[in-house]
């Protein structure tokens, strides 16, 4: 798991107190997922963000960040009822916990809590970013769906790796550089991409009884690679060549950062994805 670096410690924080702070009258639905929030994740979405604008977050970033995180964590309560996941965070998921019907219920809700953090912001453009984000997010679900049980070319895998994960680190980093003079150009699609291989990678390397993947018939990186659904250390040691392809992309654009803390933790992060 990456770790969360000192330096951003207390925006990563105030992030986290942002995405649990909504009230609702239903009592059941905001203590699930409030309980479902307060779990233990990544966050590597505003880990990057953070880092890149070198912890001088407004208020408008810190919204931006928490529609994001509202969004990412929507995504992982549909993806668990589309794969009939029984575990998240090392516990029972909300849809094998509650059932399939109101797993969609609460996904949707956390959704509708990211679009208030952005009608907030009063800016339409903001607004287009994640909406286009979002739509994206669910063609990539929909053509990894439609392509199971098929070795899909690597075109087609990295577009899907786009748009089911890169696309919303991009949105977060774009729409918050609309207050900053910073600009992240093409970080986000690069390190997500990376991101969502390294996470395939490392399912692959499980082998072939414990993959979740090759057990429902989603041929990622490795698979591809090698043209076969067998465990290979080549297939190991190409897909690394690919993640450090877009590694190397991601780390020439911090490369023209100011040369601090903040830019050693992102390179440090981007070089643990090669690994």
């Amino acid at each position: 798991m990456i770790s969360t670096p000192s330096v951003i410690e207390k925006n990563l924080n105030e992030i986290k107190k942002r995405i649990i702070s909504f009230k609702n009258s239903d009592i059941d639905l905001e203590s699930i997922i409030k309980n479902f929030l307060s779990k233990e994740s990544k966050m590597i979405r505003s880990k990057i963000s953070c880092l890149f604008f070198e912890g001088d977050i407004v208020e408008e970033q810190y919204k931006i960040m928490a529609a994001t995180e509202l969004i990412h964590n929507a995504s992982l309560i549909h993806d668990d009822t589309i794969d009939g996941s029984l575990i998240r965070r090392g516990e029972s998921s909300v849809n094998n916990t509650y059932g399939s019907k109101f797993a969609v219920i609460a996904g949707d809700y956390l959704i509708s809590l990211a679009v208030k953090q952005l009608l907030e912001l009063n800016n339409n453009d903001i607004l287009q970013i994640f909406m286009n984000a979002i739509s994206k997010m669910c063609i990539g679900e929909s053509e990894q769906y439609f392509s199971k049980n098929k070795i899909p070319k690597l075109d087609d895998y990295i577009k899907k790796s786009r748009y089911k994960t890169a696309e919303l680190f991009n949105a977060c980093l774009t729409s918050m550089s609309l207050y900053s003079n910073k600009n992240p150009e093409d970080l986000g699609l690069n390190f997500g991409i990376a991101f969502q291989i390294k996470n395939d990678l490392d399912d692959y390397r499980k082998g072939m009884d414990l993959s979740q993947d090759i057990k429902d018939g989603i041929y990622t990186a490795p698979v591809i690679l090698l043209n076969s659904v067998e465990y290979s250390e080549t297939a190991i040691e190409k897909t690394l060549d690919l993640i450090d392809n877009y590694c190397r992309r991601a780390k020439f654009i911090i490369n023209k950062m100011d040369n601090n803390k903040y830019k050693r933790c992102l390179t440090e992060i981007i070089d643990n994805l090669c690994s």
